[in-house]
C-alpha cells in the first residue's frame, strides 16, 4: 500500500543533494562561472568543466492511480559538483556548460509532454522516466561527439541553437 503522500526523486546521476545545493532550471538565468564551485578536478579528465545537472521528479499523491497534476519535474544543476579549469573559463566553453544544463530541461519539457494527458501508478511513472531518461542520456553523448566537447565552434553554435529551439518547441510543458 502506498503511503499517503508518497515521495520519489530519482535524479541523474547517484548521489544525494539537498535542494538548497542546486539551481533550477530557469530561462530568466543562466549559469555564470561562479555556479562552477566544486574544488575536485578528476584527475583523468582534461576537459575545461564539467556540468553536473539532471532530472528529478517528485510524486505527491495519497492514492495508487495519479496524473500529472500530482508528478513536479524539475531540471537541475548542482554547483557542488559543478567545477571549471581556471585557463578554460571562456564564453564559449560556458556556453557549452549552460546547453547541457539547456538539454536536462529540453528533457524535462518531453517528460512533462509524455505524461501530461495519463492516469498512471508509480511503476508506469518510472517507466516513462527510464525511457526519457535514456534517451537524455543518448542527446548528451551526441552533443558531445558532434560539438566535440564544444571544441568545434560553428557545431557548438548549431546545437545551441537547436536545443533552445526544441525547447521553445515544448514552451506548453515548462514549469
Amino acid at each position: 500500500m502506498l503511503r499517503p503522500f508518497l515521495v520519489l526523486i530519482f535524479l541523474f546521476f547517484i548521489g544525494l543533494t539537498k535542494a538548497q545545493d542546486k539551481i533550477f532550471w530557469n530561462e530568466n538565468r543562466r549559469l555564470v562561472w561562479e555556479d562552477f564551485q566544486s574544488k575536485t578536478q578528476p584527475d583523468t579528465s582534461k576537459a575545461a568543466a564539467t556540468t553536473f545537472c539532471g532530472i528529478s521528479y517528485l510524486l505527491n499523491s495519497p492514492t495508487k492511480k495519479f496524473t500529472s497534476r500530482e508528478v513536479k519535474i524539475e531540471s537541475f544543476f548542482v554547483p557542488t559538483r559543478s567545477w571549471a579549469h581556471s585557463d578554460h573559463k571562456t564564453d564559449l566553453v560556458l556556453m557549452h556548460e549552460q546547453s547541457h544544463f539547456d538539454i536536462a530541461e529540453l528533457f524535462a519539457r518531453r517528460f512533462r509532454k509524455v505524461i501530461s494527458d495519463k492516469t498512471m501508478d508509480a511503476k508506469t511513472l518510472q517507466k516513462f522516466y527510464t525511457d526519457i531518461y535514456d534517451d537524455y542520456k543518448d542527446y548528451q553523448q551526441d552533443y558531445e561527439t558532434v560539438t566535440n566537447h564544444g571544441r568545434i565552434r560553428d557545431k557548438q553554435y548549431e546545437y545551441t541553437q537547436r536545443i533552445n529551439q526544441e525547447i521553445e518547441k515544448l514552451s506548453d510543458f515548462k514549469t
